[in-house]
């Protein structure tokens, strides 16, 4: 899929970026519903955001410092 979006890019950049473009618009309003319909989606969005936060002070812990 990435390779044919290169392509598409290189070969007409005018009608790959407003297609790529539509693309991820839809992509992201199927991942992440509408809050007015959904109200747990801000909350699911901070909690994937302190999860990751927790990960990465994990990880930055354990790499080890000279």
């Amino acid at each position: 899929m990435l390779s044919a979006l290169r392509e598409w890019t290189r070969d007409s950049p005018t009608a790959a970026v407003l297609s790529i473009a539509r693309g991820i618009i839809r992509f992201v309003e199927n991942v992440i519903p509408d809050p007015d319909s959904h109200k747990d989606t801000a909350a699911t969005l901070e909690t994937m955001r302190d999860e990751h936060l927790e990960w990465a002070t994990t990880v930055q812990s354990m790499t080890a410092r000279p």
